[in-house]
């Protein structure tokens, strides 16, 4: 296995409860989608019941894992998904409004109500999902590889270099040979599997840090997603030490793998956005910027399928930037495609030609995005 995200762990820890010999090879990269402090847990997916179904199921084992975690993992605070204006059926939010359930419809008295530090008027339209939340993900992360190493799973912290079929090359020239190999390696996965390149592509996605002078409105309010396929933009609840974390969902500032930090026309362009729609927060002090790098796929779907040609080698990537949420339940659908298994998930996740890979919860790129 390849990886030490959630894709990664996740199926090695399933195929390890199933009694094979599994070694997890990699190093953690600061920049991976898996590693932050917090990733949104929801089951809102519009009219795309194959991901609202999947996402469903994953909600009820986040659940499972705040029963057995020392720590816990899921924070079921609520979901508010807002619009700018009247929802529109044929939009993400009305989609999602219209296709969910014992959701709370929200107008613009009760959005202040519920979120006191939002521009008043600005966002008219909305429901609360009171069953979703947000997840931490360094420590799922960190649950996860303990849970493996409980189970017999060898950790090898080295850095990949290539892989064959049927053997990896460390960067240290070391050569590990398997009957199968994983890559899940999220965004680096073309790197070591090129076959991979033409369906799965890097996108950097700009994420800040802010220490506001009065965290208190932030505290106890749900995750907020401000009209995503219109701004891009969400955030989080404020963290025991006052940092509240808001990102962008778009098509992603750099493909390059090695850019860490968000550039200063970037943070120019959140700074700007709040300043109409969270101006508490527009002159807030960064703590830090973070680069984070989703694997994208056509249509947002993942890829775990056999390498064509190589069918010892099995990619399992494409987290699309909601990849995360899968974490209780992608390691089954990678086992059983590992071991030649059929599974009712495993149809719309097999290798594919390259195609769109927007969702429909994504937003246009910033105005000083490049690629």
């Amino acid at each position: 296995m390849i990886g030490r995200g959630v894709f990664g762990l996740a199926a090695s820890l399933a195929l390890a409860q199933r009694g094979h010999e599994v070694v997890t090879v990699g190093l953690r990269d600061p920049g991976a989608s898996s590693e932050d402090t917090s990733r949104i847990i929801r089951d809102d997916y519009a009219d795309d019941t194959f991901h609202r179904n999947w996402a469903a199921e994953a909600m009820e084992g986040w659940l499972r894992w705040n029963e057995t975690a020392e720590s816990q993992l899921f924070h079921p605070v609520g979901l508010a998904n807002l619009s700018l204006s009247a929802m529109r059926a044929d939009s993400f939010v009305g989609s999602s409004f219209g296709q969910g359930t014992d959701l709370e419809r929200l107008d613009a008295l009760s959005i202040s109500d519920r979120l006191p530090f939002l521009t008043p008027g600005r966002f008219v339209d909305g429901y609360l999902n009171p069953a979703a939340g947000w997840a931490d993900a360094s420590e799922t992360v960190r649950f996860l590889e303990s849970e493996c190493e409980r189970g017999g799973v060898g950790i090898v912290p080295e850095r990949v270099a290539r892989v064959g079929d049927g053997w990896i090359g460390l960067a240290d020239d070391g050569l590990l040979r398997a009957d199968r190999i994983v890559v899940a390696a999220g965004a680096w996965t073309a790197t070591l599997v090129p076959e991979s390149g033409g369906i799965l592509t890097p996108a950097g996605q700009p994420v800040l840090y802010l220490r506001p002078a009065d965290p208190t409105p932030f505290s106890g309010v749900p995750v907020w997603a401000l009209d995503l396929e219109t701004t891009g933009f969400y955030g989080f609840p404020a963290t025991a030490d006052g940092i509240v974390k808001v990102g962008h969902h778009g098509p992603g500032v750099t493909r390059r793998l090695e850019v860490r930090s968000v550039p200063e026309r970037i943070i120019d362009e959140f700074r700007a956005f709040l300043r109409t729609a969270v101006p508490v927060l527009a002159g807030s002090r960064i703590d830090k910027t973070r680069v984070c790098f989703y694997s994208d796929a056509p249509g947002g779907t993942f890829v775990v399928d056999s390498v064509p040609g190589r069918n010892r080698v099995v990619v399992a990537a494409g987290g699309s930037g909601h990849g995360f949420k899968f974490a209780p339940v992608i390691g089954e659908v990678v086992a059983a495609v590992v071991l030649g298994e059929d599974h009712v998930r495993r149809g719309p996740l097999a290798w594919r030609d390259p195609g769109t890979t927007g969702d429909a919860a994504r937003a246009g790129g910033l105005s000083g995005s490049s690629r």
